[in-house]
């Protein structure tokens, strides 16, 4: 028994393994692009220190939560702001990036401005939202494709997220019921 375990181990890490040589962070990287953008963010900042995300992100979670039918189960989050082109002479822009590991999407969160009760639903408008399982190929199988996203970039977000990003975690019990 053990010995079957240990192929079947050997097996997986071999598959695992293949796959990651089909990957060419070499050619991604000659693209200059860097994640799901143009080019590498000049910075970071933690949404939560804003307010309308600190405000909404827990009812804009348990809201995709729910509309994706994860409230079973502890549902991971991973969030982390980028800032773009900031200099003394502009403003540049944001971007807040979700990696929601549970459903395994990496969404591009914008909340709008205004006051209205119901900004949680922005998640769901968010674009792009990204079904990493379907929408994310090797950048060589994607790269003339519209739709697909190169998957060199999109671990670029998910390990940059690992290390600079704010961690997150719901549990079934916290999911609010908001539909």
């Amino acid at each position: 028994m053990k010995c079957l375990i240990g192929f079947f181990m050997i097996l997986v890490s071999m598959d695992s393994f293949s796959k990651q040589n089909e990957l060419d962070f070499k050619a991604w990287g000659d693209t200059g692009q860097w994640g799901i953008y143009y080019k590498k963010p000049d910075g970071y900042f933690n949404p939560l220190e804003i307010k309308k995300y600190k405000e909404n992100y827990f009812s804009a979670f348990s809201y995709v939560i729910n509309f994706l039918n994860t409230q079973n189960v502890n549902n991971d989050f991973c969030l982390i702001g980028y800032e773009f082109n900031k200099g003394i002479d502009r403003d540049g822009f944001e971007s807040v990036i979700i990696y929601w590991k549970t459903a395994n999407r990496l969404i591009d969160w914008e909340v709008p401005d205004g006051d209205y009760d119901e900004l949680y639903r922005s998640i769901i408008f968010s674009k792009p939202f990204i079904d990493i399982n379907e929408y994310v190929f090797p950048y060589k199988e994607a790269m003339n494709h519209q739709a697909l996203w190169a998957k060199e970039g999109i671990m670029q977000i998910i390990d940059d997220c690992e290390l600079h990003g704010q961690k997150i975690t719901i549990k079934p019990s916290e999911v609010l019921d908001i539909k």
